[in-house]
């Protein structure tokens, strides 16, 4: 878990906690510590760094819900897509068929998890105290957990990315034959 400083986080940009949502430019969600409080520290794709005072866990859900849908919504999507494992990255909402998919370190609703953007890791390695996450930034965002688990969650991640798009297609796919059917039933009828 990260600690700060009391004043390193009352230097932070000062953001209304209760409005803050995960977005396409939202790289990670880290935990930190102060007071035995947790809080998130949230990275942008920019760089941009802000800390939010709630867990990371809490602004996962709430984005879900704001999104039009649940936590536990998501969590079912991903284990009909990939199975019943734990710790599976999530799609917490999508935007003209791209999926905004997060990836856990640890369980979901731990106070330690870090949460990744699917699209934003660039590449991992293994360290002494755990595992370096590269962003497409090129900020490094070291985590306690193995790079072992990082590559299986990368690798799901991808397979639901996939899944997804491909229900998608679908989707496409199945309102073009409507409407070209419906043009024909027309054509028909006139």
């Amino acid at each position: 878990m990260y600690n700060l400083l009391r004043s390193e986080i009352l230097m932070s940009t000062k953001t209304d906690d209760k409005s803050f949502l995960v977005s396409f430019e939202t790289a990670v969600l880290q935990p930190i510590q102060m007071n035995n409080k947790i809080f998130t520290k949230v990275t942008n794709i920019s760089g941009e760094t802000t800390i939010i005072g709630r867990k990371p866990y809490d602004i996962v859900r709430q984005s879900c819900s704001y999104y039009g849908s649940s936590f536990q919504q998501s969590v079912k999507l991903s284990k009909e897509a990939l199975g019943n494992y734990h710790k599976l990255p999530t799609i917490i909402a999508h935007d003209y068929g791209n999926p905004c998919i997060l990836i856990p370190t640890l369980s979901p609703k731990s106070d330690l998890n870090v949460w990744f953007s699917y699209r934003t890791i660039q590449s991992f390695h293994s360290s002494e105290e755990g595992c370096v996450v590269v962003l497409t930034n090129g900020h490094s965002v070291l985590i306690n957990s193995s790079a072992a688990t990082i590559s299986r969650q990368i690798a799901f991640a991808n397979m639901l990315n996939i899944h997804f798009h491909k229900r998608m297609s679908r989707l496409t796919n199945e309102a073009i034959l409507i409407s070209r059917n419906q043009l024909f039933q027309k054509d028909f009828q006139d």
